[in-house]
C-alpha cells in the first residue's frame, strides 16, 4: 500500500510573472515582478521627489522601498536592462517629517542604507529626499523635494507596489512503504503484500 500526503508548493514562476502585478498598471518591459513586488520604472519622465511620489500613490503603490543590498543590485540591475541612460532615480526615502530621521512611505522601519560617502551631507536641512545614484554604483545621495526658481530637481523615478495574487499549486507525492512487518499474536508473518507465514512453528 502506498501512502500519499499533499504538499503545498508556493508558485514560484507566479511571483514573478507581471500578471501578479495590479491591473491598472500597463504591461511593458518597464514592469517588473520581483520577490513579491511588482516594480515600475518610470524613466522616461522627470519631476520632483513630491511628483514622482504622488504618481505612485495615484496608482496604489508608493516611490520604491530599498529593503537590502540585494534590493539596490537589483534596482541596479534593472536600470541597466533597461538601458537608463540617466543618472539618477528617485527612491521612497526622505527624512521631511523629523529632520535626520528618515522613513519609508509604507512606515517600515530603515534596516539598510547604502550612503554615499559624506552623504547626507552639511545641507540636509534643505534636502529631505533621497535619490538611487547610477554612476555612482547605487549609492545614496539627499537631494532637495523641490523645484527652486534656479535649481531644478526632476528625475525619474520607480514605483513599488504589492503583488496581488500568489498561486499555489497542490502536489501529491507517493512515499514509499515503510510500514514494519507486523507479527501476530499466532506467529504469523503478515508480508506488505497480504500474505501470511507461520513462523516459530
Amino acid at each position: 500500500m502506498m501512502i500519499f500526503f499533499m504538499l503545498l508548493v508556493p508558485a514560484i514562476l507566479a511571483q514573478d510573472d507581471v500578471n501578479s502585478c495590479p491591473s491598472n498598471l500597463i504591461r511593458n518591459n518597464a514592469l517588473i515582478a520581483h520577490n513579491g513586488y511588482c516594480y515600475e520604472f518610470v524613466i522616461n519622465h522627470n519631476f520632483d521627489w513630491q511628483h514622482a511620489h504622488g504618481d505612485c500613490t495615484s496608482k496604489g503603490g508608493h516611490l520604491v522601498v530599498v529593503r537590502s543590498s540585494a534590493d539596490n543590485l537589483f534596482l541596479m540591475s534593472s536600470l541597466r536592462s533597461l538601458n537608463f541612460h540617466g543618472d539618477i532615480v528617485w527612491i521612497g526615502l526622505s527624512d521631511q517629517k523629523v529632520e535626520g530621521t528618515y522613513e519609508w512611505p509604507t512606515g517600515e522601519q530603515v534596516t539598510y542604507t547604502n550612503w554615499a560617502s559624506g552623504q547626507p551631507d552639511l545641507q540636509a536641512i534643505i534636502e529631505d529626499c533621497i535619490v538611487m545614484k547610477y554612476s555612482d554604483g547605487g549609492h545614496w545621495h539627499d537631494y532637495s523635494c523641490f523645484n527652486f526658481i534656479f535649481h531644478h530637481n526632476n528625475y525619474p523615478w520607480i514605483c513599488e507596489y504589492k503583488q496581488e495574487h500568489y498561486a499555489q499549486k497542490t502536489t501529491t507525492t507517493p512515499l514509499p512503504n515503510r510500514e514494519r512487518p507486523a507479527t501476530t499474536e499466532e506467529g504469523v508473518y503478515l508480508t506488505p503484500g497480504g500474505s501470511a507465514t507461520i513462523i516459530g512453528k
